[in-house]
């Protein structure tokens, strides 16, 4: 037995699907004598007058087999022959129409349901897999990668992901990506090593959910430049999936990018649907509470909103009305609070620099015995060349390394939270961006800064603002958070580097 795979097909209309599979794939095409073939077809395809005596004659020689036709007929003229799961070839069945390809014999040890897979990929057909390894699993996982990602930064990814979403990797049923992406080593190489299914969405599929399913998942500018499609990894994990709902957003890893999605599946799995426990007390302020506040209200959870700075109660206030409320908790005040309020749970979707709070709540909820559910962004440093980038472990550090430049006009956009490098740097030019809160405003003014030099704006900056920004000021160097994505942290260093100006980025210290 090699391990080519053979097609096999009795009727003209089973043609479209076969050739399109041919065009990506090293198969043998075997056809009932009589159904035209294009001219400019480059392979030699085997002739057969009867399917059931054909296939007497070649069963087991290829390691797969893809019939397309009705999955009756394909089970009929296989059943005489088959033997063990062990030995039997993979066989896969495609209607003429590719709306599924079935795995049919084969589909764990043989390598059916990997093979399903490919036929999906190739076609865009529903992969049916029921053998019962696959169909416990219910998690399904998307991902993209920039050109060149290694299988381990895949892999490390994928498990960093699964952590955040409270699972194992053995519980992802499948892998997939875009179509773009099929040649790419890394996450053939990744799907293997975790012993997932993988499965590459088509272009077509892709632009489909997005025109039926507008608000379901991201959309990046940068990616439709790029290929075509508003994004890659949420689409791709709720299209491999079965009345799917995004457990994980979109989450960057360096060059890799992932998503998980968890399917519910009814009614079997009705009593498996995870809601978390009991009345929620959210502690937010971030763009990601927004959306875990929204998908708590759309499962019905009791759920209250805490924040401790205006800006996160305005950002909720106008969706979720007297749920909110805002609080700077201690460990006793929280304690007092979740026993008052009979809190079950808490999901953590605070900064990713408000280490306080996250250690508190941990705390807190260990010694009540409720759920913690920790939902703050991952941030990773940026790829941005190194020549540009320059790295502090502490504002203490940040001000060492200013100090060592030739620079006289900096903007720091670190926020109000601490102002103490006003007092080493003030020989320097310096500018801060703020949120336009009275309370931020005092804090700027107690720090000693004039009100000349606070800029105070709402967001979302985009590169092309931050641009203008620089340039208003004359600025000679950005100083930054490790805030990510969802903080405008790429925005900010793809500013400063057109423009050819270092950026000093203070990551997150405990």
């Amino acid at each position: 037995m090699d391990n080519r795979f053979s097609i096999f097909i009795v009727t003209a209309n089973a043609l479209p699907a076969a050739l399109a599979i041919l065009q990506e794939t090293d198969c043998e095409l075997h056809l009932k004598r009589g159904i035209p073939l294009p001219d400019d077809l480059k392979i030699r395809p085997v002739y057969f007058d009867t399917l059931s005596d054909h296939i007497t004659s070649v069963f087991g020689i290829h390691r797969g087999m893809i019939f397309i036709m009705s999955l009756g007929i394909v089970v009929r003229v296989l059943a005489p022959h088959v033997k063990s799961k062990y030995s039997d070839p993979a066989v896969v069945t495609l209607d003429e129409s590719a709306r599924y390809a079935i795995s049919t014999l084969s589909g764990h040890e043989g390598g059916a349901n990997k093979l399903a897979c490919l036929v999906s990929s190739i076609t865009g057909a529903e992969p049916v897999i029921t053998t019962a390894t696959e169909s416990a699993r219910l998690y399904t996982c998307g991902t993209g990668c920039k050109r060149g990602t290694s299988c381990a930064e895949i892999v490390s990814a994928i498990k960093k992901s699964c952590d955040m979403a409270g699972i194992q990797s053995d519980d992802i049923r499948s892998l997939s990506t875009a179509w773009i992406k099929k040649d790419e080593p890394g996450i053939a190489e990744a799907a293997n090593e975790l012993g997932l299914s993988l499965r590459f969405i088509p272009k077509s599929m892709i632009e489909h959910f997005y025109a039926v399913n507008p608000e379901m998942a991201e959309k990046s500018p940068f990616v439709y430049e790029k290929i075509g499609v508003h994004g890659v990894c949420e689409p791709c994990a709720l299209i491999d999936g079965r009345n799917a709902v995004l457990i994980l957003e979109k989450t960057s890893f360096g060059g890799v990018t992932v998503s998980i999605a968890r399917e519910n599946l009814f009614p079997f799995d009705a009593k498996r649907v995870e809601k978390p426990k009991g009345r929620v007390l959210l502690l937010g302020g971030t763009v990601e509470s927004v959306k875990k506040a929204e998908e708590l209200k759309a499962l019905g959870v009791d759920f209250l909103i805490s924040t401790a700075t205006e800006y996160g109660y305005d950002l909720f206030k106008e969706r979720f009305g007297e749920s909110v409320i805002i609080e700077s908790f201690q460990q006793d005040s929280l304690s007092s609070f979740i026993e008052r309020e009979n809190i079950e749970t808490i999901v953590d979707c605070t900064h990713p620099y408000a280490l306080k709070i996250t250690e508190t709540a941990k705390t807190v909820c260990r010694h009540a015995g409720i759920e913690y559910k920790g939902m703050s962004r991952v941030v990773e440093e940026s790829e941005v060349a190194g020549d540009h980038l320059f790295y502090a472990d502490s504002f203490e550090h940040m001000i060492e390394i200013i100090k060592s430049m030739d620079v006289s006009v900096i903007l720091f956009t670190t926020g109000s939270g601490n102002l103490e490098w006003k007092k080493e740097l003030s020989e320097l030019k310096t500018y801060v961006r703020v949120l336009p809160y009275e309370e931020s405003i005092k804090k700027c003014l107690a720090a000693g800064i004039g009100r000349e030099s606070i800029i105070a704006m709402h967001g979302p900056f985009t590169k092309n603002l931050n641009k203008a920004i620089i340039e208003q000021f004359k600025i000679e160097c950005l100083v930054t958070k490790l805030t990510g994505k969802e903080g405008g942290f790429q925005d900010k260093t793809d500013a400063a580097v057109e423009l050819g100006i270092p950026v000093v980025v203070v990551k997150k210290s405990g």
